[in-house]
This record gives structure tokens, C-alpha cells and sequence, in this order.
């Protein structure tokens, strides 16, 4: 309120001096400005006032204005690569994110940019942070640490899976920083998502050879299972294939599903892919990167099954044939649509 007060004062003012310099000079011309002059030009100024509050004023900029006053000097230690010395622990870190950015603006700088990336990433914008690390490594192409938030918000971006990016940022770390935690677990992470067990396993075993010890070791020794499990039974799943025939008039050229699931689950397949028929039999093999959940157990049955639409942009829950399903049978299943 005082801002706007203070700002309503300046406003004032500055219009009085105004008028009176165009009387003064009014005067000098021999020609005394009239009333009807006068008034006109004090109620132009405020008729732009009012149309500024009626269709101008955006509802949020005094909250924009009393934020900006408050966390000016904590934006500005941020810049500066200082620690906030007195940061409200209420703060709503979005207002701290838009006076950070207007901050940056004026005083660019790489702790300003990575407090920002961090910001975004506790506010679960990962394409922002990602934006914000890329600022930061302009400046600073050889910091661990913002290479690190970079290579974590793409992660966080693919919603857990790894891209070439990042694993090229941690394995770069690790590979300067061999005993680096951090990198290693967002390597074992993102490797798992990604379905790269070998690499998932040479995490875990680096983590254990440190915290074997350590509060963290369950979980390491459970991933490091699980990872060694994987890689176990993807042999199993390496060539695998469907075989699709069909009988009666099934039109070729459309979108066809294979997949493969466990018989008692009827939710997600474990494995599906989609591809075009443009004849039939078609065999079509399913991929690594075709796998939505873990590999089964060598114990574990599985059914093998496609369904088929003649229209090419089809999606499965639009498909009008079916193939009835059958056991899975190693490296080749044949299935029949009707």
C-alpha cells in the first residue's frame, strides 16, 4: 500500500510541475492558457488512470510489487552466490522464482541461474530447471554441480527415463569424480528406467562398495537384485516373436498390437509394440524397448496375443479383430486374427 501511496504521490506531483511549466511558457507566448485548457489537462491524465484500473490493472500486481520489496536483497545474496541470511521459512518458493528471474535479469550470474534450476526443481518444473541449468553451464561448462542439476531435471523431464544428454553429464562426473554418490545413483536410477541392467548393476556395486554399511544399504543390495535378476532373464526375451496369421477377410494395411501378458493380470501387457501391416503373415518381434514392466520370472506363464484395425491411425481400444490368445512359445508364437 505505502508503494502505491508513494507512487500515487510522485504521480501527482510530477502532473502539477508539468502544468506548470506549460502555463509558464503559456505566458511567455503571450498567451495565458484558458480554464477549459487547464482542466483538460488534468483530467486526461486522469482519465488514463481510470481506464488503466478498469481494464489495465492486472489483479496480481500488488502481490508481484509487496513479493519484489520483500525478497529483493534475498534474490540478490542468491546473484551474488551468497547464502540468504535471513529467508522466510514460509516463503512460497514461486514468488522467490519470479523475483529471482527479474533479479537475473539485470545481474545475470551462474549461482543465480543454478538457485533458480533448484527452485524450478522443487516446484516440479523440470523443463524450466532445465532451462535454468543450461543458463548456468553457458557460464560455467566445467561446474559438477550444475551439470548435476542438469542431468537430474532431464531425468525428472522423461518422467524417470535417462536420455543420451544426461547419461553423457553423469557419466562425464563419475568419470572425473569416480566415488561422486550422487551421480552414480542418478545413473542407477535412470539405467533401470531404461531398462540398461548392465549399467544399473555397475551402479549399485559401486554405491554397496562404499555404503555397505550404511542406512542405505537394503535398498542398494534390493536394486542390485533386482537389476542382477534382469539381466538374468532377458536372454529369455532377446529374439522374441509373434507370428501373425489371420482367416477369413481381414484387409491388410492397418495397425496391428502384438503383445505378450500374464494370463491372470488383465491390466498393462508386460511387453507391446504396434507396427503397420501391410500384408499378412506378418512376424513381428518384440523389442527391449518394448517392455513396459519388468522381465518375468523363467517360472512365470505368459500368453501371447494382437489385435488388428484396417484403419492405419487406429489406436488398440478402436481394433476390430482380435487373435484369440496363446501360451508364449519361446523364440516364435503364432496367433491367428479372425
Amino acid at each position: 500500500m505505502m508503494l502505491f501511496l508513494l507512487c500515487g504521490a510522485i504521480a501527482a506531483l510530477t502532473l502539477l510541475w508539468l502544468l506548470w511549466l506549460w502555463a509558464r511558457e503559456a505566458r511567455r507566448e503571450g498567451q495565458p492558457l484558458r480554464a477549459p485548457l487547464l482542466l483538460a489537462g488534468v483530467l486526461a491524465p486522469l482519465l488514463g488512470v481510470l481506464v488503466y484500473l478498469g481494464w489495465g490493472y492486472h489483479a496480481d500486481t500488488r502481490e508481484w510489487l509487496e513479493d519484489y520489496a520483500a525478497l529483493r536483497p534475498v534474490a540478490a545474496e542468491l546473484v551474488a552466490g551468497q547464502p540468504p541470511q535471513a529467508l522466510p521459512q514460509d516463503i512460497p518458493p514461486a514468488a522467490l522464482v519470479r523475483v529471482l528471474q527479474r533479479q537475473l535479469v539485470m545481474t545475470p550470474s551462474r549461482e543465480g541461474w543454478y538457485a533458480l534450476g533448484l527452485l524450478y526443481s522443487q516446484l516440479g518444473a523440470p523443463n524450466m530447471a532445465v532451462t535454468a541449468a543450461r543458463k548456468t553451464l553457458e557460464v560455467a561448462p566445467e561446474s559438477v554441480s550444475a551439470r548435476m542439476l542438469l542431468a537430474q531435471s532431464l531425468i525428472e523431464e522423461g518422467e524417470g527415463r535417462m536420455n543420451s544428454e544426461a547419461e553423457t553429464l553423469l557419466r562425464g562426473v563419475v568419470s572425473e569424480q569416480p566415488t561422486h554418490d550422487g551421480a552414480w545413483m542418478l545413473l542407477g536410477m535412470g539405467a533401470s528406467q531404461n531398462r540398461d541392467y548392465a549399467l544399473a548393476e555397475q551402479a549399485w556395486v559401486e554405491l554397496l562398495s562404499r555404503h555397505d554399511e550404511g542406512e542405505a544399504a537394503p535398498v542398494l543390495r534390493r536394486s542390485l537384485a533386482f537389476a542382477r535378476n534382469q539381466l538374468a532373464n532377458a536372454p529369455r526375451f532377446a529374439d522374441v516373436a509373434i507370428r501373425v496369421e489371420v482367416e477369413g477377410d481381414v484387409p491388410p494395411g492397418g495397425s496391428l498390437f502384438v503383445f505378450l501378458r500374464d494370463p491372470d493380470n488383465p491390466g498393462q501387457p508386460l511387453a507391446a509394440r504396434r507396427v503397420l501391416a501391410e500384408r499378412f503373415p506378418v512376424r513381428v518381434t518384440v523389442r527391449g524397448q518394448d517392455w513396459l514392466q519388468p522381465y518375468p520370472g523363467a517360472d512365470q506363464e505368459l500368453v501371447a496375443g494382437a489385435r488388428y484395425s484396417p484403419r492405419t491411425a487406429a489406436g488398440v481400444d478402436q481394433s476390430e479383430f482380435e487373435a484369440e490368445r496363446v501360451p508364449f512359445g519361446g523364440e516364435e508364437t503364432r496367433v491367428i486374427l479372425r
